[in-house]
């Protein structure tokens, strides 16, 4: 197992609730006069239940869940080694009904097609990159080892992946200079960018297409002396995730970015990052920009890598020369600077509070002095609001706890940061040799955000965005476009939350780029798959909550109210046979829908996010016309009515479920200023199962892909 691509190492770090910390470490509470009454409580979501894919599923990537343009179903994942058997390197793709049936039919009717990936072997995926006719990169060693994530389908059926590719394996010589590039690889050492591939025989090959992501502080995508001289160096971009925005026209990455010391790699700073390039360039390369300081402003090939959601708002920095890692204030605290910094031989901690009384932590002794006095801070414990990041910060000298001779809580300073607005909350323990942030200047100390390796969907229950990923954190924004927007509205279950997560809508179980209210998180790692259930919040704290679509009379959608639906200026008609051409868009002699919510798969009587649309003169409902499921999701699939399709089933101990038929659809917003959905009412008609919207093509209501900016295809519901 490649030991960087691990969930987030916690060795000593904790994310906690209010709940935990009571609970698990009572000393861990805040004194009633902290600011505690400020700080809303996410709800925490609970496991509904939980099951394990079938053997042959796991890999060292996270999976990627995806349609073909004739509607089948696959699942693609990666593996390559550090090994030198050409047997340990692929790129594999399942085949099936849906990922249920992936993982039921192992062995029996899940089709598999495998890509040979091995570095050394010519013809594979990343075969001698620096000699590619059409995209050359450095590649010092030819030890590239590239792996598949993130599956796109273009409009004419070619496939279009992200792939992780991990290079310049040992690059500071722990074998010695002369040790062959199978020793080298041994050590899982190496430099990593973001590359692209495509396919055009369903994964049975994959072609090289460029780079997407490389790092700025490398020299030529090389690591040396030259561009590293200290005692440091930058690992590249890593650990991404694809999400196809057809809300704004995007597709976005998650990404990965880490500071190693040198020689191995141990790692010194790691944090989450974004890129986004318009659907309109086709996934190419030379089309990725990075999120950094506040914009879209450097370019995915060589620009400097920024930050997402940084706590407080800090930027990131990085010196390689001094190996100086910072998190940096802006405007009027341009000149805060928060950074790294170990607690020495000493034990000792200096820091100060809000009023700028300095205090003196030892994490041997657990004590916390105040410096003026000489005396003990009371409770031991020191709490303020930082003034920069606005972070509510509190210090708490914890001692060693046994049960029955077996220690259950290890002494040290607990630094625990919350976020007032939202409740977020994180806790370090710091003992002798910890690593944490400090600025020099104020004091104060900082707790950067963890890298998060985050899996994103639209989220059909609020309207939002859903951001789910190591943390344990469950996020929602209304702008992608505004990456440091991310606020926490619940709080993921134990063990839901681990390596290479990709979520799965739990209602169509075919659909990676939407979620509802309930929602499956899939594992790659060990092939855990757990059904995450949202729960209410208790009033006071930022939690998910349902949005109601809107009317042509900007009244929301009810379920009893009977609506005109237009889509390309016709009106959806269902008494004109299979394929509802439409009529002539005019309200006299068309049918009226009903939007009847689709109950919550976890069946709590809440809606899931997702309707289905009823005929209110017959019953029948708005579905797809074909003979398998496959058909029903296909590009061009005619669209028609009929009797009430079934409802999805949960999963269980002994499978995934069963997924809901074709006639669930949801109302997508629609970015029309910008990238925000805030304000929003205008809207795409998507199906469930496909993730296709529904269009008025070749005089017929067809299932199509979304085209960025294509206004005739709208959905508009008026009130007849």
């Amino acid at each position: 197992m490649k030991p960087h691509r691990t969930a987030h190492r916690k060795a000593r770090w904790w994310r906690m609730t209010p709940a935990l910390a009571a609970g698990a470490v009572l000393a861990l509470a805040l004194p009633a006069a902290a600011q505690a009454d400020t700080v809303p409580s996410p709800p925490q979501y609970v496991a509904a239940g939980s099951t394990t894919m079938k053997g042959g599923l796991t890999s060292d990537i996270a999976g990627s869940a995806y349609l073909g343009r004739d509607g089948r179903f696959h699942w693609t994942n990666a593996l390559t080694a550090y090994s030198t058997n050409p047997a340990s390197a692929w790129a594999r793709t399942f085949t099936n009904t849906d990922m249920s049936a992936v993982s039921a039919g192992m062995g029996t009717t899940t089709q598999k097609a495998e890509a040979p990936a091995y570095y050394a072997d010519a013809g594979t995926i990343c075969y001698q990159l620096d000699k590619d006719p059409v995209f050359p990169i450095p590649s010092p060693q030819q030890d590239d080892h590239c792996d598949v994530i993130g599956v796109w389908v273009d409009p004419q059926g070619t496939w279009h992946a992200l792939l992780n590719d991990e290079y310049q394996f040992d690059p500071w010589q722990t074998k010695g200079a002369n040790a062959t590039i199978a020793d080298k690889v041994s050590t899982g050492h190496h430099n990593n960018r973001i590359l692209l591939a495509t396919s055009k025989d369903e994964g049975g090959t994959w072609q090289y297409a460029g780079p997407a992501l490389t790092s700025a502080w490398d020299d030529d995508q090389v690591i040396d002396a030259t561009a590293s001289p200290g005692q440091s160096y930058p690992f590249g971009n890593s650990g991404c995730r694809l999400f196809i925005d057809y809300s704004t026209g995007y597709f976005y990455i998650t990404y990965n970015v880490k500071i190693y010391k040198k020689p191995a790699s141990s790692t010194l700073a790691s944090w989450t990052e974004m890129a986004r390039a318009p659907i309109s360039g086709g996934m190419a390369s030379g089309t990725w920009q990075k999120w950094h300081d506040g914009s879209w402003s450097q370019p995915g090939i060589g620009g400097i890598d920024g930050n997402v959601n940084s706590i407080g708002g800090l930027n990131v920095s990085y010196d390689p020369t001094t190996d100086v890692i910072a998190w940096r204030g802006s405007g009027e605290h341009a000149d805060a600077s928060y950074q790294a910094a170990k607690v020495g031989a000493d034990h000792l901690i200096a820091f100060a509070d809000a009023s700028g009384a300095t205090y003196t932590a030892n994490t041997l002794a657990h004590t916390i002095v105040n410096d003026a006095t000489g005396q003990s801070a009371p409770d031991r414990t020191v709490s303020y609001r930082d003034p920069v990041t606005g972070q509510d910060m509190t210090l708490k000298a914890v001692d060693d706890k046994y049960e029955n001779g077996v220690k259950v809580v290890t002494g040290g300073i607990y630094v625990t940061q919350t976020d007032p607005s939202s409740g977020a909350a994180q806790t370090v323990d710091l003992i002798t040799n910890s690593a944490y942030y400090k600025d020099p200047i104020s004091k104060h100390l900082y707790l950067p955000s963890a890298n998060n390796e985050s899996a994103i969907s639209y989220n059909a229950f609020s309207g939002l965005y859903r951001i789910v990923g190591y943390d344990g954190n469950v996020y929602e924004t209304a702008d992608l476009g505004d990456p440091n927007s991310w606020k926490v509205v619940g709080l993921m279950p134990a063990g839901s939350n681990g390596g290479y997560l990709t979520s799965l809508d739990n209602g169509s179980l075919t659909n990676q780029n939407v979620t509802g209210r309930s929602f499956l998180t899939i594992s790659d790692l060990n092939g855990k798959v757990v059904d995450i259930a949202q729960t209410a919040g208790d009033g006071s704290a930022a939690v998910s909550t349902e949005y109601a679509p809107q009317d042509t009379a900007g009244d929301a959608v009810t379920a009893d109210s009977a609506y005109v639906l237009r889509v390309g200026g016709k009106a959806v008609t269902a008494n004109r046979g299979p394929g509802l051409d439409g009529g002539n868009g005019a309200a006299t002699g068309v049918s009226t829908w009903k939007l009847q919510p689709v109950e919550d798969t976890r069946g709590d009587g809440g809606n899931s996010g997702f309707y289905r649309l009823v005929d209110s003169s017959t019953g029948r409902t708005l579905q797809v016309a074909g003979s398998t499921p496959a058909a029903k999701r296909a590009v061009d699939a005619v669209v028609t009515v009929g009797a009430r399709e079934a409802d999805a089933q949960p999963l269980t101990s002994a499978g995934l479920g069963t997924p809901g038929g074709s006639d669930q659809w949801y109302l997508q917003r629609v970015a029309t200023d910008g990238t925000s959905l805030d304000g929003s009412t205008t809207y795409r008609l998507v199906n469930r199962n496909s993730g296709l919207a529904l269009q008025y093509v070749n005089e017929r209501m067809r299932l199509e892909q979304q085209a960025q900016g294509d206004t005739t295809q709208y959905v508009t519901l008026t009130v007849r």
